[in-house]
């Protein structure tokens, strides 16, 4: 372990600081300006989470076509275009004069934020890495419990002191003046592709490769099981950030400290650390599609105990619960899809499952929101949402079989071939 990680050391810290860096980009940060945008615009709960859905909505369409340049260019280039447009995303956010400047600002946060710096992390490692993926992958991805241990609570204490506008403007200038250097000189050299680095033993790095076929993205579009699957693999995204959208509003109803909430992200955080580096090492011994079928389900009980319990207990037990499923979820992100459809269109392929999960979590606060204003209390929509993860596990149950076909027939099909 110690050996792959100074020998990978530019490569991993590259890709941490990029999932971290996505923080700016999330729900857990974005919505922490709900309060003001409601007082200093007159949105409701519905309407703000309609321009967000929007904005998010688009930014999933654009990925779609812009997440493919992490097959075109190297990583550094797209970093440093991915870290740009986020410090222009907090610049816009922090001059916000109405709706439409919202819209603007929404969209540049999640395209260049939540899109785009996972999607070149997370590319990047699964094109980078083979043998160790997992391990890579949950290393870079604990990036993502980082974000979530620092940036809420001191984002909660920078906009009590400054405001939330100063407090964009100053997250702008840490990613244009620190992140954006800080990954100039990490990504100035290349990682040597698969079977030949550091992430291979010695008995590894002699075994010979078998050769894989790679899926286009128009092929996967035509394997039934790919929908079915994205479907039941966008649940922890969706359920997650009408959580965390609504969190102020739940605190409300809950009657405890926002702050208290706040500072539970941390052991979110923890929970996702532990959950990532275990499932990384689960998946390079048994595979992602192994763990497919029972990951949601700690996140199922976290949200199914928000709903009936009052006591300020239930805060940590949920986000530790909830925070297990997201750091094995993580770990898949960059697992799941070169184990079935190969390296070689990566970019693309992970550009439709990214654009899949950010509408997601677009639509999620939208519905949320609107029951919110229909009179459908949150903590009873969480109660749902646990049923929903419920039964999206049982369906990859039985979709285990499928999968497992599929991954194997990644190193046999031909080319022009499609899944079934």
């Amino acid at each position: 372990m110690t050996r792959f990680l100074i020998g990978n050391f530019r490569w991993l810290l590259a890709g941490f600081l990029m999932t971290m860096g996505s923080a700016f980009g999330q729900t857990y940060f974005v919505s922490l300006s709900n309060s003001a945008l409601i007082e200093r615009f007159g949105f409701s709960h519905g309407s703000l989470g309609l321009v967000y859905a929007l904005a998010t909505t688009s930014s999933a369409l654009i990925l779609l076509e812009f997440g493919k340049i992490v097959d075109r260019v190297r990583a550094r280039t797209a970093a440093m275009i991915t870290v740009a447009g986020l410090s222009l995303a907090c610049l816009v956010m922090a001059g916000v004069q109405g709706p439409v400047m919202l819209f603007a600002a929404y969209l540049l946060l999640r395209l260049f934020g939540q899109g785009m710096m996972g999607h070149v992390a997370m590319t990047a490692t699964g094109r980078w890495f083979e043998a160790r993926r997992g391990m890579a992958v949950s290393i870079v991805s604990l990036g993502h419990a980082a974000g979530i241990a620092i940036v809420p609570a001191a984002a909660v204490a920078l906009i009590a002191l400054t405001g939330d506008r100063l407090a964009w403007t100053l997250s702008a200038a840490a990613l244009a003046l620190g992140l954006g250097p800080v990954l100039w000189g990490l990504l100035a050299k290349d990682r040597m592709p698969e079977g030949q680095a550091t992430d291979l033993t010695e008995t590894e790095s002699t075994r010979p490769a078998p050769a894989k076929q790679s899926w286009r993205r128009r092929e996967v579009l035509r394997a039934p099981v790919f929908w079915v699957l994205i479907l039941c693999a966008v649940n922890p995204a969706a359920m997650m950030t009408a959580l965390f959208f609504h969190q102020l509003h739940l605190t409300d109803v809950k009657g405890w400290s926002a702050g208290l909430f706040a500072a539970t992200f941390t052991a979110f955080a923890l929970a996702r650390i532990v959950a990532s580096l275990f499932a990384g090492g689960l998946i390079d011994r048994f595979s992602a599609r192994a763990m497919m079928a029972v990951y949601q389900l700690p996140m199922a009980a976290g949200l199914a105990l928000l709903w009936p319990v009052d006591a300020v207990w239930v805060i940590p037990v949920a986000m530790v619960l909830i925070g297990l499923t997201a750091g094995t979820d993580s770990a898949l992100a960059g697992t799941l899809m070169p184990e079935l459809f190969g390296l070689r269109y990566l970019g693309e392929v992970r550009a439709l499952t990214f654009a899949a999960i950010v509408l997601a979590s677009a639509l999620s606060p939208l519905v949320t929101g609107y029951l919110i204003d229909a009179g459908i209390a949150f903590p009873v929509q969480l109660a749902g949402m646990a049923a929903i993860s419920v039964s999206a596990s049982i369906i990859l149950l039985a979709l285990r079989g499928r999968l497992n076909a599929i991954a194997m027939d990644v190193y046999s099909r031909t080319p022009g071939s499609s899944p079934s």
